[in-house]
């Protein structure tokens, strides 16, 4: 079996997100600009492996947001292969994304909260009560995260 898969990978090329190491670090998603979309992981890129088939950099783009370790499998599939759904997906997570760093901003700069306030708002409008402490200082990391962006 490894013989088989060493044939079908001679062909293939270094992942352009990970650089060929199977995960996503700081570095990659500065490089990439996508702080606001990833955190450190596996690449779902090339699902870990470290290389691509050639024709993956030409489909897809290695920043492409929506291209996580959350999506399911089949949904993957369907990116990778430039299905017009799940491209309509992509799309509205990307706003969906765009919209939350929006209000981030809003109300930090203008109605002038605090990293913590804004996390109390977000977990509030969507009626999470119940959330550890960890979860909250994921989203106030997160919140913070955006404001050191829009400072630069």
């Amino acid at each position: 079996m490894n013989f088989i898969k060493r044939i079908f990978r001679s062909n293939m090329v270094d992942c352009p997100r990970c650089l060929g190491k199977g995960h996503v670090d700081l570095d990659d998603i500065k490089r990439l600009q996508k702080e606001l979309y990833w955190t450190p992981g596996q690449c779902a890129y090339c699902n870990g492996i470290g290389k691509v088939p050639p024709d993956r950099i030409e489909k897809v783009s290695a920043g492409f947001e929506y291209l996580t370790v959350n999506l399911p499998s089949w949904e993957r599939l369907k990116v990778i292969n430039g299905d017009a759904d799940a491209l309509k997906r992509a799309s509205k997570f990307k706003e969906l994304i765009e919209k939350f760093v929006d209000e981030i901003v809003h109300l930090y700069y203008i109605e002038n909260k605090e990293p913590g306030e804004i996390a109390d708002h977000f977990l509030q409008k969507n009626s999470k009560r119940d959330y550890s402490e960890d979860e909250k200082q994921d989203l106030v990391n997160y919140i913070e995260g955006v404001i050191r962006s829009k400072i630069k």
